[in-house]
């Protein structure tokens, strides 16, 4: 399972699932992901009101649900925050479980992706605990990324508890998934690895950074509480040491995101220049894509 020398083929992570191809963070699309040749998923969670987990990549709905034609909610959409940015959206926090299992998902960037969007409405919004259920993903890595924001402060107790709980009423153990906890939020991603080691569940925990130089990160500090990095695509591809830096202080590092769209020459020489970066794990929308490219290359 150790993929840290530099000689190891990347690990390729459905990232959302295949969500170059069928709406993001759907239970399709993590299937698809499996079936393309992927190592394992990626997907984000939020909560909802009634502190239920849910795979959304933003507490925010109207981009990657229907909810926006829903009557119903029509009443509930109000500004909000995310990140730095005001939105007047629906938010995961305003709505139960059953209300959320209602919508349905769509694709978030229809021009770009129109066979995805296809797809629009088909799928439910699924739970954790629905995840890690699928016996597609039997010896596969499951990357959960908590997202830190206002619904947080919905839940009734920490989200770390709640992802205990979600992975052990799960079969995930019993499927011998391989389970990578990653946060952009330093405190968040502590507070679960303390509930998650107090539990005993066998996990890794990966930091994300985005735009972030090598020089305002203390790394020494960072390999004593992670298992490694996940950084962007700029980041990796900057004048910045990030993989030999970080592999001298036993940090993987992984990287996000590949996107055959945004190829400026081929394809491969696309995916090329991250596997040459020697980095440990790629997280791809289009895996089956990145998977050929390191066939190929034997």
């Amino acid at each position: 399972m150790s993929h840290s020398n530099s000689s190891a083929l990347p690990l390729v992570i459905a990232h959302r699932g295949a969500s170059g191809y069928r709406p993001e963070n759907t239970l399709a699309s993590f299937k698809l992901g499996i079936s393309q040749g992927a190592d394992g998923i990626e997907f984000d969670v939020v909560n909802t009101k009634d502190s239920k987990l849910i795979i959304r990549h933003e507490n925010l709905l109207s981009q990657t649900t229907n909810i926006r034609d829903l009557e119903i909610f029509a009443g509930i959409q109000r500004a909000g925050n995310l990140g730095e940015e005001t939105h007047s959206d629906w938010y995961s926090e305003d709505l139960t479980f059953e209300e959320i299992k209602s919508l349905r998902a769509i694709e978030r960037l229809p021009n770009i992706r129109p066979g995805s969007s296809k797809f629009d409405g088909e799928f439910e919004i699924p739970t954790l605990a629905e995840v890690l259920d699928c016996k597609f993903l039997k010896d596969k890595l499951v990357v959960i990324e908590l997202k830190s924001g206002s619904h947080l402060s919905a839940l009734n107790e920490h989200v770390g508890r709640l992802t205990v709980q979600a992975i052990l009423s799960s079969s995930a153990k019993i499927h011998n998934v391989h389970l990578y906890i990653e946060s952009f939020d330093h405190d968040l991603l502590l507070e679960t690895k303390e509930e998650l080691i107090k539990a005993d569940i066998e996990a890794k925990y990966f930091l994300a950074l985005d735009s972030t130089k090598i020089a305002d990160v203390d790394l020494v500090s960072l390999a004593g509480e992670f298992d490694g990095l996940s950084i962007a695509t700029h980041m990796l591809l900057s004048e910045d040491t990030w993989v030999d830096s970080c592999h001298a202080l036993g940090l993987q590092v992984w990287v996000y995101t590949a996107r055959a769209e945004n190829a400026t020459t081929t394809i491969e020489a696309y995916y090329e220049e991250l596997i040459q970066s020697g980095v440990d794990g790629i997280f791809a929308d289009q895996p089956d894509l990145l998977r050929r490219v390191l066939n190929e290359r034997g």
